[in-house]
């Protein structure tokens, strides 16, 4: 193997082994951020859902609210993780959306400390919120820049791949065309350029006519291809 194709091979290994890792680390964030997601609805529901009770006619239906704002946000994140992937951008409304229920679930989850002036509560409890509406905003810009990193590794990938398979396949093609002739190959050659017919270049040569047949097919293939 020449330095040339060593070197190319190195570089595509390597390109290989960073869109590997590249993939790892957006499932990675993927998954980081929905656990993120699932630890400050579960918190919100705890915080938010005596909040509610205290303040609604039926106090059983405390969860609810919390729960309408949880959903809402996850929607939120699922949409976003989709179109960022196809790198998109949700739009205004969209983002307007995320921090609406981001607010409502910081609300949620803060009112009674601020009611209280309880200064520690509301530190301790804005930090799932606050957590989630950044990480709600952050990710789909990571997505987006993951995939920008893989489209490009990969294109370099099948770049190479598609040159060294047509680099092989040329050279089969110059190795097939430029291979010496036997005896009986040239001689065949020599009856065709001086026009004799298969029957008697291959009774002078003692071989079977459909060998000298053969040979003549593929002469006359060759002459159609230069032509």
């Amino acid at each position: 193997m020449k330095y040339t194709e060593l070197s190319k091979t190195t570089v595509h290994t390597k390109t290989t082994s960073e869109l590997k890792s590249i993939t790892r680390t957006r499932r990675v964030v993927d998954s980081m951020l929905w656990l993120i997601a699932a630890g400050a609805i579960l918190f919100s529901l705890m915080t938010g859902a005596p909040f509610v009770s205290e303040h609604s006619q039926w106090k059983w239906t405390g969860w609810l609210l919390p729960v309408l704002v949880d959903a809402a946000l996850v929607l939120s994140l699922s949409a976003d993780s989709i179109l960022s992937r196809h790198g998109m951008e949700s739009g205004k409304w969209a983002t307007a959306f995320r921090y609406i229920t981001g607010l409502a679930s910081l609300f949620l989850n803060t009112w009674s400390s601020i009611a209280h002036r309880d200064w520690v509560g509301i530190a301790v409890h804005s930090i799932a919120p606050v957590i989630l509406i950044c990480a709600s905003e952050v990710a789909p810009i990571y997505r987006r820049k993951f995939k920008e990193v893989e489209l490009s590794l990969t294109d370099q990938v099948q770049e190479f791949t598609v040159t060294k398979a047509v680099s092989k396949k040329k050279t089969v093609v110059k190795d097939s065309t430029t291979a010496p002739l036997t005896k009986n190959q040239q001689a065949i050659k020599d009856g065709f350029l001086a026009g004799k017919k298969a029957g008697e270049v291959a009774e002078e040569l003692g071989v079977s006519l459909s060998y000298v047949y053969t040979q003549y097919k593929k002469m006359k293939a060759e002459l159609e291809m230069a032509a």
